[in-house]
């Protein structure tokens, strides 16, 4: 059995949001402590890794371990309408292998989705060896990236001791937005060697507009020509994070 209800719906409307800008369907792992979910994009270049424990919820209940697979937009069109002061309680009919959702405000609305086959490949943990780690307010973050976007379709990050830089660079114009050592926004800047790493924009900026929702900070991990992890901080007990490969530029 599995039960789980959170006293304000828009929680986890806004965390199934976040995990749905990679995938469309993703296995959560469901155990008695915790629900837990890793999984890749189609094209393989990037990855959602995220974990929220029992405690995180108002009410859970799970007497055995499950792993149930969602189709996220579906069950986010049933929660788009979901209000400030709902409640929200799921539950997951093992007989018929069926969420029930129920929303509980000024009215009481219940839908019930159809679960999918759980894939039986897990994908595994990245091993990575972060050289630049800076944490920093999600929303400066997200505008950086937002204001690359209108020069080019990748942008590079260069981390060093004392700043954090993003640019990128277009056929007619370029852009550098700089965070020095000590800014508002910038809580943390801890770099072990200088790294410059290139990454898609298209994917690092719906990461990033997605994590905003769930999150007010942001921790971002890459060394050279590696992947960049993604971390946003949920007030909630978890984890939400990201990882995107490089765009390898030749020399």
């Amino acid at each position: 059995m599995f039960k789980a209800e959170f006293a304000d719906a828009r929680v986890w409307k806004n965390l199934l949001a976040a995990i749905s800008t990679l995938i469309e369907e993703a296995d959560f792992e469901i155990a008695p402590d915790r629900i837990k979910l890793r999984s890749m994009d189609p094209s393989h270049v990037a990855m959602v890794d995220f974990e929220l424990q029992s405690s995180a919820f108002e009410n859970y209940t799970c007497t055995s371990p499950l792993k149930v697979r969602m189709n996220m937009n579906s069950m986010l069109k049933l929660l788009r309408r979901a209000g400030t002061d709902e409640h929200l309680e799921i539950v997951y009919d093992e007989a018929t292998k069926k969420i029930e959702m129920t929303l509980k405000g000024k009215m009481t609305r219940k839908f019930t989705m159809p679960t999918l086959e759980p894939a039986e490949e897990e994908v595994p943990t990245p091993k990575l060896t972060f050289n630049a780690r800076i944490k920093m307010i999600a929303s400066s973050l997200r505008d950086m990236i937002e204001d690359s976007q209108a020069i080019s379709d990748n942008v590079r990050l260069d981390s060093t001791a004392d700043k954090f830089v993003v640019n990128s660079s277009g056929e007619l114009s370029t852009a550098t937005i700089e965070l020095e050592k000590g800014s508002e926004a910038l809580l943390e800047l801890e770099v072990k060697e200088p790294s410059k790493a290139t990454f898609n924009l298209n994917y690092l900026a719906e990461i990033i507009k997605a994590g905003v929702t769930a999150s007010e900070v942001v921790t971002v991990e890459y060394s050279s020509n590696m992947p960049v992890r993604i971390q946003f901080e949920l007030p909630q007990q978890g984890q939400l994070q990201y990882y995107l490969a490089p765009r390898i530029e030749a020399e």
